[in-house]
Formats: C-alpha cells, structure tokens, sequence
C-alpha cells in the first residue's frame, strides 16, 4: 500500500511539470541507460523504432567469450530489460515486428546458455523469449504456412527443449492451416527415419521427431499414438509407454499383448525397465483373469531381485490364483539361500559393522518378510542364523522386544555405540533416544541399575565428547 502510494504522489508531481522540464530529465537518464534510451527510440519511430531494440537485444544477449558466475546476475538482468522491450511494442500495435526480433532473440540466446555459468537464468531468458513470440504471433496475423516452417527447424535442431512441446503450444496460433503445415513436416520426417528394434540406440534427431510425431498423434486418437510409438522398440520402457497409452484409453487385453510382446523381444538383455515391464505384465494379466500367467511372472520378478514388495505382489497373486501356500514355501526357501552376512561374535552386543560394496544383506528380505506376516519368532531365528543390515536388527528387536526384553537389549546396545561412533550432534540425539528406549527393556526384566551402570559406562568411555554428556544431561540418564 506504500508503494501503491509513493506511486501515486510521484506520478502527480510529475503530471504538474512542463514537457522541456521532462524531456531533459528522460534524456540525462537515458544517456546512461541503452535500455531506457532504446525503449524512448521505440515510442518514438513507431514501426522503425524495431531497429532499436534489436540494437539493444544484440548488445545485451551477445556473449563474447564467457560470462563468470560473479557477472551472470547483472547479464541475465540486462538481458530480461532488453525482452521487455518487445512487450513494449505489442503494446504500441507491432506484433508483427516482435514476431522476428523475438525469434533473433533466441538465436542469440540458444549460443549464450552454454556460455553464461548460472543456475539456469539464461535459459529461463530463453523460455520468456519463446513466451513472447508466442504472444507476438497471437496478437499478428502472420503467414501460416511460413510460421509452421520455421517451427519445425526449431523443435528440430535447437538443443534446449523450449520447443518440445511446440504441436500443442502453437496449435492455437497456426490454425488449421499451419497445424496441417506442421503436422505433414514432422511425419514427413518421420517416414525417414528407420524403425528400432531391442538393442538399437535412438539418437537426439530420432527421438525429437518422435516425440514431436507423438503429439501430433494424440488428435487421431490412441491407435495413432500406438503407431508412433511402435517405431521404436529398443527397450522396456518403449513396451511399458505403448502399455500405458492402451490402458488409459480402457485396452487391457491389447496393452497385455504388447507386454508380452516385450518380454519377448528382450528376453536375455540386460535392460533396467525389464522389472517395470515384468510388474506391469503381471498386474495386465491378473486385470484380465489370467491368475497364473500373473504369479508366474510376479515368481520371476521375485528371484531376480528378492524383496518384501516383490513378495507382497507374489502372495496377492498366488492367493487369487488359490496356489499360495506353494508359492510361499518357494519364495523362503529363495530368501533362505542368500548369503549369510558376516557376523563376528561380541559378546553381550549385536552384529559388528561390515562395510563392503555392494553392501551385503544377509537375511535382511527374510527378516522383513517374516515381520510382516507377523511371525516375530520366526524374524529373530531368521536374522541370527544369516545376519542382516542394522536398521532390519532395529526392527526385529523392537518386535522382540515385547515378549522377550532381555534379547532385545544387547542388539540396543549395539545401535546405541554405533550411533556415539558418529561423533555428530545427529548421532548423539539418536544414541539417546535408543538409551530412553531400551531402558524399558531393563526396567521390565527388573534390571534398572543393570542400565544405570550401562549409562555411566558410556560417560566414562566417551567423557571427553562434551557434546553427547550434554545430550544425556538434558535426557536426565544416569550419570
């Protein structure tokens, strides 16, 4: 509301002065300020007043060499006053001008992003030109045929992305005409290039003309979208995006065929989306009834990566398919197998570290799979006999914890010195909130001066970490 004021009071003060008195204040700070000056030439040549601001868009985008991070605030600032100018002259009636100047705007601006170290201002620059020219071309009447032209040379040779989406973003602005225009160019375009199969790469070109070709798709419906995206089928996730387009539009059955399709055709290759594409296949197949096929698929999901989510899926399928039990047995006796994780025997505390790359897991999955069908007994024996990562001997000894507190204490232990290890005021508060914690344990197994003297144990061995006897101070633990 200040401002609105200050505003207001300046603006009357200015209405009350005479024109020579104004025009010698707005030249003197023009002569210091090329954007105020070129916005001043713009107003007053009208039309001509374009060459002007395209004067100040060269001087204020054009990067020599490099622009330095300390510099790259001021260069972006400058850069954003000279593209006002343009709004400036859709303002004064010549879009028609902005149409070109805000396309050799981005030409400028395209060279300057990979020469201007910043947080990617200078692309935002980049994004609000494209904003005008947009803006421009609604406000004009500019040929079509001619815009469709020079839209399609930039979505398909500019490396930046600001005209990935140029179908929908300009369909407004070509009007029939220009969207047939463009259409025809990209699938022109298309028609060139070769279809891919399982193990081809997609350059940059291939994949801008498809994903162009995609959008100008969707106005012919999802079999044409289909079509597009047929043409390349190097890996899962090509299958899993045609797979998805079929189940948006109600096809299940014809989404389940091209997921087998996939699985097909990329049997044996080493390919990151064969999980997703597996699931997906496995959730088609249950959709339709085909509770087998769905287990079956979910079973081999499982033995390539053993986890509690792959086992969850494997007992929702095997129980519709009335086969659990079996499955169940299987899927443990998988978990059983991995290898065991290290564990050097200490007396009174739990596992000691291992660190090793990849981590080893031990009986981790099995642990957490037993927790969660509630079979505690079963969790602890599992992690005893084959080890697991430290957050899973967490858990099962909070679990243990309820019936059989004495077990459960030498594991709390163990998380508690490993938590002081850290040395950090994260650490500390960790190694007391599992002080506060286990000494439930004790104080239920009646062993509350057994826990007092495991507390001023700690303070004698780590006496010198001011920190962490702060931190048992302020939790009022034994001292």
């Amino acid at each position: 509301m200040a401002s609105a004021s200050n505003d207001q009071k300046l603006r009357n003060f200015l209405l009350a002065q005479s024109p020579v008195w104004l025009s010698e204040r707005l030249l003197s700070a023009a002569a210091d300020d090329p954007v105020l000056l070129a916005a001043l030439q713009a107003a007053a040549s009208g039309s001509d007043g374009a060459q002007a601001v395209r004067r100040e868009l060269d001087r204020a985008i054009w990067v020599d060499e490099y622009v330095e991070w300390e510099e790259a605030a001021t260069y972006v600032y400058g850069v954003n006053r000279a593209l006002e100018l343009l709004g400036g002259l859709i303002r004064n009636g010549h879009p028609d001008q902005v149409v070109e100047l805000a396309e050799h705007a981005m030409d400028l601006l395209e060279q300057a992003v990979e020469r201007v170290q910043d947080d990617g201002d200078t692309h935002g620059c980049l994004v609000w030109a494209r904003e005008i020219h947009m803006q421009a071309c609604a406000a004009s009447n500019p040929d079509p045929t001619a815009l469709a032209q020079r839209l399609f040379t930039r979505a398909t040779t500019e490396e930046w992305g600001v005209f990935a989406n140029v179908v929908a973003d300009y369909a407004d602005v070509l009007g029939p005409a220009g969207v047939a225009t463009l259409h025809g160019l990209i699938n022109e375009e298309l028609q060139r290039l070769p279809r891919l199969g399982a193990g081809a790469n997609a350059d940059v070109h291939h994949s801008t003309i498809l994903g162009l070709a995609e959008q100008a798709a969707k106005a012919d419906g999802v079999d044409a979208v289909v079509d597009v995206l047929a043409r390349d089928l190097c890996s899962a996730r090509r299958f899993e995006r045609i797979c998805q387009e079929l189940m948006a539009a109600g096809r299940a059955d014809q989404a389940l065929e091209w997921a087998r399709r996939g699985l097909a055709e990329l049997q044996g290759r080493i390919d990151h989306g064969l999980g997703d594409l597996r699931r997906l296949a496995a959730s088609l197949h249950a959709q339709t009834g085909h509770h087998g096929e769905a287990v079956e698929l979910a079973w081999q999901d499982f033995a390539v990566v053993p986890s509690v989510e792959g086992y969850q899926r494997l007992r929702e399928y095997g129980e519709a398919d009335g086969n659990w039990g079996r499955w169940r047995e299987r899927a443990l006796d998988e978990l059983r197998k991995q290898p065991p994780l290290a564990m050097p025997a200490v007396p009174n505390r739990g596992p000691t570290k291992v660190y090793d790359w990849p981590r080893p897991m031990g009986h981790s999955v099995l642990v957490n799979v037993l927790l969660w069908e509630g079979d505690v007994q079963a969790a602890w024996d599992a992690a005893y006999d084959g080890g697991c990562v430290e957050g899973v001997w967490l858990a099962v000894a909070r679990q243990r914890a309820q019936e059989h507190p004495r077990d459960a204490i030498p594991v709390f232990s163990r998380q508690v010195e490993a938590a002081v290890e850290v040395t950090k005021r994260d650490g500390y508060e960790r190694a007391v909130s599992l002080l506060t914690e286990v000494s439930g344990c004790y104080e239920r197994v009646g062993a509350s001066a057994e826990f007092a003297d495991y507390v001023r144990s700690l303070r004698a061995a780590h006496r010198r970490k001011r920190t962490f006897i702060a931190a048992l101070d302020a939790a009022r633990l034994p001292g």
